[in-house]
């Protein structure tokens, strides 16, 4: 079977196809008709869920295309998005943080509907958020208040920029704010070199890859099953110089 959000690949290529058909103007309920098969279930095939390789190559005939076209075309659209922002639209983000978290976890897969359903957001409210996010030019509003993203779902951060400022003063308020004891969390403190310090920031983006495959995983559990938590990794230089001097000043 093919796998689903956890590989990269799948995003892409199901929306690659969904675009084509759009601009063939193939629906739903053509698809189902010359397949054979209800409407829901061509949508949760589209949705990722069921979508074996030989389901897959059904869904591409309707399109007119084979399955290796369609991994091309989706490549091509992967190299064309963006892997950084701007600096004007990581400020747009940064200054209101409801709209950078609704972006952040429609790049974590989230549909509209999802995103309704979780927030709570009546209708109205979503799509002036989707309408903001598409004029920053970071998705595409589709009809039926689809999106389509126009960055990777991974997206580099400028180091010094707007978003990781903001992430960072919030965290940094909520870091010792430890009010769950359930949730885990581990500490170490060792004196690292440049080379060092280089390697824990490639652990630490593979680490979160991993935390972003749980969350994929998580989405189908029942809601009262799970809760927001924010998964935290970070190095932070100390002084220690004014600890060796408590320490001589005791001998």
């Amino acid at each position: 079977m093919v796998r689903q959000e956890s590989n990269s690949q799948m995003p892409l290529l199901v929306s690659s196809l969904k675009r084509m058909l759009r601009m063939r103007g193939i629906g739903y309920r053509d698809i189902a008709q010359t397949l054979g098969v209800s409407e829901p279930t061509i949508k949760r095939w589209f949705a990722g869920k069921a979508l074996t390789v030989e389901r897959l190559e059904r869904l591409c005939a309707c399109a007119d295309v084979s399955l290796i076209e369609l991994v091309e075309l989706a490549t091509r659209d992967a190299d064309a998005r963006l892997r950084q922002l701007t600096l004007a639209q990581e400020q747009g983000l940064a200054e209101d943080h409801e709209l950078a978290f609704i972006f952040v976890i429609i790049l974590r897969g989230w549909s509209p509907a999802e995103l309704w359903a979780e927030q709570g957001l009546d209708p109205a409210t979503l799509v002036r958020f989707l309408a903001r996010l598409d004029k920053l030019r970071v998705i595409d509003l589709l009809p039926g208040n689809e999106v389509r993203l126009l960055t990777v779902r991974n997206v580099e951060w400028r180091k010094d920029g707007p978003m990781r400022t903001q992430m960072a003063q919030w965290l940094k308020a909520r870091s010792f704010a430890r009010d769950n004891s359930c949730a885990p969390w581990s500490a170490e403190m060792v004196k690292l070199s440049d080379a060092s310090l280089n390697r824990v920031e490639d652990m630490s983006r593979e680490f979160m890859r991993n935390i972003r495959l749980l969350g994929e995983v998580d989405r189908a559990t029942s809601v009262d099953q799970k809760a927001w938590y924010t998964v935290l990794v970070s190095a932070d230089q100390i002084d220690m110089r004014g600890f060796h001097q408590k320490l001589k000043a005791k001998a």
